[in-house]
């Protein structure tokens, strides 16, 4: 998440001695300084990778068994409306012995599942496990939950740093100050795929003694506000 940067947010602080707003600078008095703000939140947003693995030496029965498997697996999911399927590849290649030569085939498929219903998506795990093994759960907050927390955060550091400009200023035993440039940034998770956090489950689920309990965990949002004041002593 990137926090929209924020420049010369002269309304935003207060400003005493407006008259003082066109003087020329005065670079002893020019402060440079920055607030920060933070907040944990819990991950909304749970994706799931499962895999389908199948070798052997006659290239058509594998795509059937594959297709079959991938067929029973997608009439499950859209059962489920909270569940998206986000990517649905399938593959296949060359299976080659120790000496470097041909001896079959190797066919794959992956599903990837996304939804913010998480014990849904545990079920249909468990629904699913004669069929798939489980190649990545990773969790994330979604766009949606970063869009809201945008402007309690961007209030929250701007707050915090019009406290310290005015502890500066006071602390200096200035008249006042102005507010000449500031920048709001975040330090936050890089929502890319968009999972983060892996939980990293290479297993079959078929081997598991009981369902999978997907817990998303939390993240931690921190905004950044840098900026420069004038300190007005006269």
């Amino acid at each position: 998440m990137k926090l929209k940067s924020l420049f010369c947010l002269c309304l935003a602080l207060p400003l005493m001695a407006a008259a003082n707003n066109e003087a020329p600078q005065n670079p002893q008095n020019i402060v440079s300084f920055s607030a920060e703000t933070e907040k944990e939140v819990p991950r909304d947003l749970m994706q799931v990778s499962l895999y389908l693995h199948e070798e052997g030496n006659n290239l058509k029965n594998l795509n059937k068994v594959i297709a079959e498997k991938l067929n029973k697996g997608l009439t499950l999911i859209k059962q489920q409306p909270a569940i998206e399927i986000q990517s649905n590849n399938r593959q296949t290649q060359v299976r080659y012995n120790n000496k470097n030569q041909k001896d079959g085939w190797i066919a794959t498929a992956e599903l990837v599942l996304q939804s913010k219903n998480f014990s849904q998506l545990s079920q249909l795990i468990e629904d699913l496990s004669p069929l798939f093994a489980i190649g990545n759960i990773e969790a994330a907050l979604s766009k949606e939950a970063i869009v809201a927390m945008e402007d309690e955060m961007t209030d929250s550091v701007l707050a915090k740093f019009q406290a310290k400009a005015t502890l500066i200023q006071h602390s200096l035993q200035a008249k006042g100050y102005r507010l000449l440039d500031i920048n709001i940034d975040s330090l936050n998770e890089h929502y890319a795929s968009p999972m983060v956090n892996h939980v990293a489950m290479k297993m079959a689920v078929a081997e598991q003694a009981a369902p999978v309990q997907l817990e998303s965990g939390k993240t931690r949002l921190k905004a950044i506000a840098r900026g420069r004041i004038e300190l007005i002593k006269e």
